[in-house]
């Protein structure tokens, strides 16, 4: 992702999610030291993105969509596995995430990724009250 991918990445934000982040939020991820920003593109346009966060032994997961025009060709899929799979051979142990209760497509897809829920933050989607499930999956190292 480059700050000129930012125009086509808000309006798929904006689209996909009830609290969208703001231009400035996604500016500061393309400057962390610590984050990786990946985007898909079709023929020369931004189809779905990707943040993650490399914090000691965990990968992240902090933002990802793609344009519902995209939605279930494997896209999701894809730039999640661009982006994470791989990590345990730089030490990475573990990928997380929070998601919404209600988005049943984006849990369904989590777990044919090999993700397994393991907790709930209560009301972590302040603005309506719902409460986001953590779900994880360990990275194991080859050999």
């Amino acid at each position: 992702m480059r700050a000129d991918d930012l125009d086509q990445v808000l309006a798929i934000e904006t689209i996909s999610f009830r609290s969208p982040w703001s231009r400035r939020q996604f500016e500061a991820e393309l400057e962390k030291d610590f984050g990786v920003c990946v985007v898909a593109v079709v023929d020369g346009g931004v189809v779905g993105y990707l943040v993650v966060w490399l914090v000691t032994d965990e990968v992240h997961i902090a933002n990802v969509a793609v344009h519902p025009g995209w939605r279930r060709q494997g896209l999701g899929a894809r730039l999640i596995g661009e982006a994470v799979w791989g990590r345990e051979q730089e030490g990475f142990r573990w990928v997380g995430l929070e998601v919404r209760r209600s988005n049943r497509a984006a849990r369904a897809l989590y777990r044919k990724l090999g993700f397994v829920e393991v907790g709930v933050r209560k009301n972590y989607y302040v603005q309506e009250g719902e409460d986001a499930v953590l779900m994880a999956k360990t990275l194991e190292s080859e050999g």
